[in-house]
């Protein structure tokens, strides 16, 4: 928990930056430009966000993003955006005090991303339904680990509020590269109804699973957005 508030910290100080920057020097290098579209791929790290049940610790997971996006400017300040792609999400438990035996939940989703764009900054939602579930299993004392794949059906979908940097690196007449900074908070769940137990719990004296599983989430990438013929003054 401490690791995901710190990284969620240094996403704030350095966006304050960002912002502090841009209203030293508001002008764009360029005229902006009315429609931009293209790739982006995103990387960082996910965790399961509320404290874990006696017996069990978590830990950071990676995750990762990539797609299409899209932006149009309605004038130079204000604009929408939207991204389109598939997102991986992980959480991790192991028992306290050791290494194994531990767990690593693993959700697929394909991602939808509606923003409003306020110049280099997007705030919006993630909307990501899911598409595969699976559960990695290492039981440790010279045992294999194993995985097997969990219906989509016991996955909820997640919905997060997300705030991004979108940050001109290249610029040109006919598309920019940037680079992205994202921080997202769930509003849902991970996991359905039923809930799960985690390796740390012994389901005969921890009778009660866990029903509560945000899985927020910080990454950082690039994009190169196309712009041509979409220049205006």
């Amino acid at each position: 928990m401490k690791l995901i508030i710190s990284f969620l910290a240094s996403f704030f100080i350095l966006f304050s930056g960002i912002v502090a920057s841009a209203q030293i020097n508001p002008q764009d290098t360029l005229p902006y430009k009315r429609y931009e579209f293209g790739l982006f791929g995103t990387g960082g790290l996910s965790i399961f966000q509320p404290t874990p049940p006696d017996g069990t610790k978590t830990d950071v997971e990676p995750a990762y993003t990539f797609g299409a996006l899209g932006t149009y400017a309605a004038n130079r300040d204000i604009g929408f955006a939207l991204g389109l792609g598939y997102e991986s999400r992980g959480m991790f438990f192991k028992e306290q005090n050791k290494t194994e035996p531990n767990e690593e939940f693993r959700f697929s989703y394909f991602a939808i991303q509606p923003s409003l764009r306020f110049k280099s900054f997007l705030i919006g939602v993630n909307i990501n339904i899911p598409v595969g579930f699976n559960l990695t299993v290492n039981p440790g004392s010279g045992y294999s680990a194993y995985s097997r794949s969990i219906g989509t059906d016991t996955a909820n979908t997640l919905i997060d509020i997300r705030a991004e940097g979108l940050l001109p690196i290249v610029e040109n007449d006919f598309g920019n590269l940037y680079f992205i900074i994202q921080a997202s908070y769930c509003l849902s769940d991970a996991v359905g109804k039923g809930g799960f137990y985690t390796v740390g719990q012994n389901p005969l004296n921890s009778p009660d699973p866990v029903t509560k599983s945000p899985m927020p989430s910080v990454q950082l990438g690039l994009s190169y957005l196309f712009s041509p013929g979409a220049k205006t003054k």
